[in-house]
């Protein structure tokens, strides 16, 4: 199984291009983590943008308890997402500690031909 990670972006006033990991094939997690400067993913403000940009099939996003808390009873959040479509997850009613691992990042894992895109941002707090 393939494995690839991706640094969450902070969009500026002055503009950021968000850089993103495209092609992610079936069964490859996709683990999103916060950049030096972050110290740390603010689950408030993350936005994490998948788009499928296959024409002839569905893809299926898997996203996992984290290490943080027990997980008994709680599950992985799945995802369906049709051909040509996009979702965003993330924002204020994200229950971003329930899929948090010990190291302060959040897996996805894909089921599904694909291939689909990336994306992952978070908005600048008042320091920034």
């Amino acid at each position: 199984m393939a494995s690839t990670s991706l640094s969450v972006q902070t969009a500026t006033l002055g503009g950021t291009t968000v850089s993103g990991k495209t092609s992610v094939g079936n069964n490859e997690t996709l683990t999103v983590k916060c950049t030096t400067a972050q110290t740390m993913l603010d689950f408030a403000s993350l936005h994490i943008r998948c788009t499928n940009t296959s024409t002839t099939a569905s893809v299926s996003l898997s996203l996992g308890v984290g290490t943080q808390f027990s997980d008994k009873g709680i599950g992985a959040k799945t995802i369906s997402l049709a051909t040509n479509k996009s979702c965003i997850i993330g924002g204020h009613d994200f229950e971003g500690a329930r899929f948090l691992t010990s190291s302060g990042t959040i897996v996805f894992t894909q089921t599904g031909t694909g291939p689909t895109s990336w994306e992952a941002y978070q908005s600048p707090n008042a320091t920034e």
